[in-house]
């Protein structure tokens, strides 16, 4: 039975290679994928006659239950109620995907091994959609371009960029439980890692994705040296190491072809300095970066006028063509506001908001805590808080997503979350303590 499980949250997992069958975007198909795996999955575990009530019960899902019971409340006050209930059936899916999600959980032995495992195996097939037009000869020219070329999976630059950096945490784990760790693993490492930063920061050229792996390097070394010290264990350290001379060789190889094909301007260095804009000078910002910010003020303005029930669930994507209607140039439109918690409170309110973070709050609470005393005190290091590690790197990798990007609108990136969320809420706690 629990090969059934194990199958169940693998196509949970790979729903970014959903295609997107002819539609506009991809969000579509993974969404459908999503519902139809709940209905077969669910249905499997009725004619099996699981015990569901004890999952249903978990303070998560109800949790979640309530976001959505909020959420179908704003339905009341929204502008166009049919994209409401489009919305909220994607926010059922996710509530009915957790349920499902942590039944799995339960039912695998070394479930956070297992999930280390698939997602590190799907990051090598994601990067290989990635840079497969290399391969076609197409691609060379487009390295500068932010082309659709090298979306892989998803359907924007962006996500793709975050999509396989939020991986880099599970890599990691995977590595470090392989029973040999030679120059083999080394060199493999090195090569995964250097096309992850290659790909989020100059095949896709996304700034966001740029700071969260370029801060990940004095992370990752800080950590393996607090571990070293306290435990001898070199491990964690050289992977750190490895880590951070990809990401060092990645920014060379970058400036190289920038200068090399005479664009040096969209190199990796320019564009993180275009962030320092933002505090030296307003007049040199960026288009992008002002309609981030001009995003973020209309959500604000609306969210202090209407603090309780928003625009309703699904409709800001209409509201901000009236609140940046002296912006929109042709049909470019605020279709986010490339922040998750910013849309979220602008469409059900702050008490929906509320409710969302302490989802969030209550599921990382511990671990992260856990984290935190491993670094900031005199705790010895034990088996069991590489776990903490890799999660509390993971929710620092989300955090910057979540306040730069949408990826709670995105299956391929929320999967991860719900599965992470799933894990530390599920009913069999004693599986935090793996070593």
């Amino acid at each position: 039975m629990s090969f059934l499980f194990k199958i169940l949250l693998v196509l949970y997992l790979v729903v970014g290679i959903v295609p997107n069958f002819g539609a506009l975007d991809k969000v579509v198909t993974q969404w459908m994928y999503l519902n139809i795996l709940n209905t077969i999955s669910f249905f499997l575990l009725i004619i099996n006659r699981f015990p569901l009530k004890k999952y249903f019960l978990n303070k998560a899902t109800i949790l979640f239950f309530l976001l959505f019971i909020w959420a179908t409340i704003s339905l009341f006050f929204a502008i166009n109620r049919i994209e409401s209930v489009v919305v909220l059936s994607q926010l059922f899916s996710v509530l009915l995907g957790f349920v499902i999600i942590i039944i799995c959980i339960s039912k695998i032995d070394n479930p956070f091994n297992f999930i280390s495992n698939v997602i590190s195996i799907y990051l090598i097939f994601e990067l290989a959609a990635i840079y497969h037009p290399f391969a076609l000869g197409t691609a060379e020219k487009e390295i500068f371009r932010r082309s659709s070329l090298f979306l892989g999976f998803a359907a924007n630059v962006n996500i793709t960029a975050f999509s396989i950096i939020y991986k880099i945490p599970f890599f990691i784990y995977s590595i470090l439980n392989l029973k040999k760790f030679k120059f083999l693993t080394y060199t493999l490492a090195f090569i995964i890692f250097s096309l992850i930063v290659f790909a989020s920061g100059t095949l896709n050229s996304t700034r966001g994705a740029i700071l969260a792996y370029s801060s990940l390097m004095p992370i990752l070394i800080i950590i393996g040296l607090v571990i070293y010290f306290k435990s001898k264990k070199l491990k964690l350290l050289l992977i750190s190491i490895i880590y951070s001379l990809s990401v060092i060789f990645s920014f060379q190889f970058n400036n190289y072809l920038s200068e090399s094909q005479g664009k040096s301007e969209s190199n990796i260095s320019n564009r993180i300095s275009s962030l320092n804009s933002i505090i030296d000078d307003e007049k040199n910002i960026d288009e992008s970066i002002n309609q981030r910010l001009n995003y973020y003020s209309q959500a604000v303005k609306f969210i202090v006028k209407n603090p309780f029930f928003g625009t309703g669930i699904g409709n800001w994507k209409i509201k901000s063509i009236d609140t940046n209607k002296e912006n929109i140039v042709g049909y470019l439109i605020p279709y986010h506001v490339h922040n998750d918690y910013l849309e979220i409170a602008s469409e059900i309110g702050l008490v929906g908001l509320g409710i969302y973070l302490y989802i969030l709050f209550y599921s990382f609470k511990n671990i992260i805590l856990k984290f935190i005393r491993l670094i900031f005190t005199k705790e010895k290091f034990k088996g069991e808080y590489i776990i903490c590690i890799i999660i509390s790197l993971f929710a620092y990798i989300f955090i910057i997503d979540s306040n730069l990007n949408f990826p709670f609108h995105r299956p391929i990136v929320l999967i991860n979350l719900i599965v992470l969320i799933a894990y530390l809420n599920k009913l069999d706690k004693k599986s935090l303590h793996e070593n």
